[in-house]
C-alpha cells in the first residue's frame, strides 16, 4: 500500500510540474533581431519615397530623455578631441569651435537651474555647435540680432506624461535694442546629399517652459551704445499674436529655419514664419529672389499649407538628392524641386531668429518664442566618401542675388570656404542620447593658418596609430546590410 501511495505521489508531482511549466512561459535567452532595433548593425541606409537614395552614414540625436542633473555616472569617458570622425576636419580648415571655454561659461558652471540644462554642457555639443555671433542693425534689418549659446537648452517636456521626458529648446527674445536669437549648426561641413528629419513643434504662448535666465550679457541696454529700434512702437509694427492674446499660437515676428548650407546661392530651406497661419510652411532652393526685377524666381520657392499645424508635434523632413530636393511632413510628400538643387558639400543649420525686417517682422518687446525639438535624425553621405564635388552653375539670369532679407546664416564666420584635402572614412552609424560634458583641458589647434602645423602633426599621429588617414580606405564601401530608416522607425515617437 505504501509503495502504491509513493508511486501516486510521484505521478501527481510530475503532472503538477508539467502543468506549471506549460502555464509559465520559458525565460527568453535570445534578443529580438538587432536590425529591427539598432541601426548600428546596418551598413547603409535608404528612405521612403520616390527616391530611396543610398546613404553610407546615419545619426540620431535623441533629446527625449536627457539627464538634467549631473551624477558621477553621467560623465562620458574622456577621449581625444579629434577621435570622433563626425568631428573630423580636413587639413588647413578653419574651425568654428571655441579654442577654450569662455569665461562667461565658467560663471554658470556651478549654478543650477531646476528643470533645464544648457546645450553646450552636454556631449551633443561635439556634433552641433551653438552660435554666438551677432549682426548689427541695417536699413533692411532694423533690429540688432545677437545669437547666444544660452538660448539653446534642454528642459522638461511638460506635455509628456513621463516625468523624465525632455526636449531641446531654441529661444528668441525681443529686448529694447536687440533680439536675442538661437542657432545650432553641425561642426561637419562636408555633408553631400542627405535625408534630414527634425521632430519639432513651435510652442504656443500657453506652454510653460522651465528655462535658464534670458541672455542679457550683450549688447548693453544703454541707448548711447545701441540705438533703440522704433519699429516696435510705431505704425510699422505688425499684428502681434501676443497682443491678440491667442494662447494657442506663438507670438509673431520670428522665423524657424531648417536647412542645408554651403553659400547663399547653394542651400535648401524649410522656413516657418510665426506670423503665418499655423499650417503654413515655406520651401525653397536658393536663390529664390531677383532684386534686379524685385520678383520671386519661378520654381524656386513654394508656400505650402500642411495637413497638420506646426504648433503640434510634426516631423519636418528634407531629402537632398542629386537631381531634386523633396520636402515632407510626417513622411507625407509636400513639395519637390529640381531648381538649383545644392551641389556642394554643406553643413546643416537649425535656427530661430528675428531682425525686425520685412521677412520676419518684428516681435513685441518682452515677447519670447520657443522651438522645441525631440530628436534630429540624419541619413547622409559626405564628400569624403568619394563623391565628386560639383560646381555652382553660372548665374545666367539672376546674378546670384539673394532675396532682400539678411539671413542669419550668412555671417562673418567664414562658412563659405571650400575645404580641401579631406580624409576618407569608413561608414559610421551612431545614436546619441546625451550626457554631461566632462570638464577637461582642451587640446585644440588654433584656427586658420596659425594652427596648420598643429593639425598636420595630429593628422600624422593618427595615421601612425591607424586612426583615420587616407591610406587603404575604399571609395565605394560594400553594403551587405541595407536598412530603410522609415520602415525600422529608428527615430519614431511612441
Amino acid at each position: 500500500m505504501k509503495r502504491i501511495l509513493g508511486i501516486l505521489s510521484l505521478a501527481i508531482f510530475y503532472i503538477t510540474s508539467l502543468a506549471s511549466s506549460e502555464s509559465t512561459p520559458p525565460v527568453k535567452t535570445s534578443k529580438l533581431p538587432v536590425d529591427k532595433k539598432d541601426p548600428r548593425e546596418c551598413d547603409c541606409f535608404t528612405v521612403s519615397g520616390a527616391d530611396p537614395g543610398y546613404f553610407q552614414h546615419y545619426k540620431l540625436w535623441d533629446f527625449r530623455a536627457v539627464p538634467l542633473k549631473k551624477t558621477e555616472e553621467q560623465h562620458p569617458p574622456e577621449q581625444d578631441d579629434d577621435s570622433d570622425e563626425w568631428d573630423e576636419w580636413g587639413e588647413g580648415e578653419d574651425i568654428d569651435e571655441d579654442e577654450d571655454e569662455d569665461e562667461e561659461d565658467h560663471e554658470y558652471e556651478e549654478e543650477a537651474f531646476p528643470g533645464s540644462l544648457y546645450f553646450f554642457k552636454t556631449t551633443f555639443d561635439k556634433d552641433w555647435i551653438s552660435q554666438k555671433w551677432h549682426r548689427p542693425r541695417t536699413p533692411l534689418a532694423p533690429v540688432t540680432m545677437v545669437n547666444s549659446k544660452r538660448n539653446v537648452f534642454f528642459t522638461k517636456a511638460q506635455d509628456r506624461k513621463d516625468p523624465k521626458a525632455t526636449y531641446l529648446v531654441l529661444r528668441t527674445t525681443r529686448h529694447n535694442n536687440f533680439t536675442s536669437t538661437a542657432e545650432i549648426e553641425t561642426r561637419v561641413r562636408n555633408i553631400f546629399r542627405c535625408s534630414l528629419r527634425v521632430h519639432m513643434r513651435i510652442l504656443p504662448i500657453s506652454t510653460v517652459v522651465l528655462q535658464p535666465p534670458h541672455s542679457q550679457e550683450w549688447p548693453s541696454l544703454d541707448p548711447n551704445h545701441h540705438a533703440i529700434a522704433a519699429l516696435n512702437d510705431g505704425p510699422n509694427f505688425g499684428n502681434s499674436t501676443s497682443a491678440l492674446a491667442d494662447a494657442s499660437r506663438p507670438p509673431s515676428g520670428a522665423c524657424v529655419g531648417i536647412f542645408t548650407y554651403h553659400a547663399k546661392n547653394c542651400e535648401s530651406d524649410i522656413e516657418i514664419l510665426t506670423s503665418d497661419p499655423s499650417h503654413r510652411v515655406r520651401y525653397a532652393n536658393q536663390p529664390d529672389y531677383d532684386p534686379l526685377t524685385d520678383q520671386m524666381i519661378p520654381g524656386a520657392a513654394t508656400v505650402a499649407d500642411l495637413p497638420v499645424p506646426w504648433t503640434g508635434w510634426t516631423t519636418q523632413r528634407l531629402d537632398w538628392h542629386s537631381d531634386r530636393s523633396r520636402w515632407y511632413v510626417n513622411n507625407q510628400l509636400q513639395e519637390a524641386k529640381t531648381y538649383r538643387v545644392p551641389n556642394l558639400q554643406s553643413r546643416l543649420v537649425i535656427n530661430l531668429w528675428s531682425d525686425g525686417g520685412v521677412w520676419t517682422g518684428d516681435m513685441k518687446i518682452g515677447d519670447s518664442i520657443y522651438l522645441a525639438i525631440e530628436y534630429i535624425e540624419l541619413a547622409y553621405n559626405r564628400s569624403s566618401d568619394g563623391n565628386e564635388r560639383g560646381k555652382i552653375p553660372p548665374e545666367e539670369n539672376h546674378g546670384g542675388h539673394q532675396r532682400p532679407r539678411p539671413r542669419p546664416n550668412t555671417t562673418e564666420i567664414g562658412i563659405e570656404d571650400v575645404f580641401e584635402d579631406e580624409e576618407r572614412f569608413e561608414p559610421e552609424t551612431e545614436i546619441l542620447t546625451g550626457a554631461w560634458k566632462k570638464k577637461k583641458k582642451h587640446n585644440r589647434c588654433k584656427k586658420g593658418k596659425k594652427g596648420k602645423k598643429c593639425r598636420e602633426k595630429k593628422k600624422k599621429e593618427k595615421q601612425k596609430h591607424g586612426k583615420g588617414g587616407g591610406g587603404g580606405h575604399s571609395t565605394g564601401p560594400k553594403c551587405q546590410r541595407m536598412c530603410n530608416i522609415d520602415e525600422l522607425h529608428f527615430g519614431s515617437v511612441d
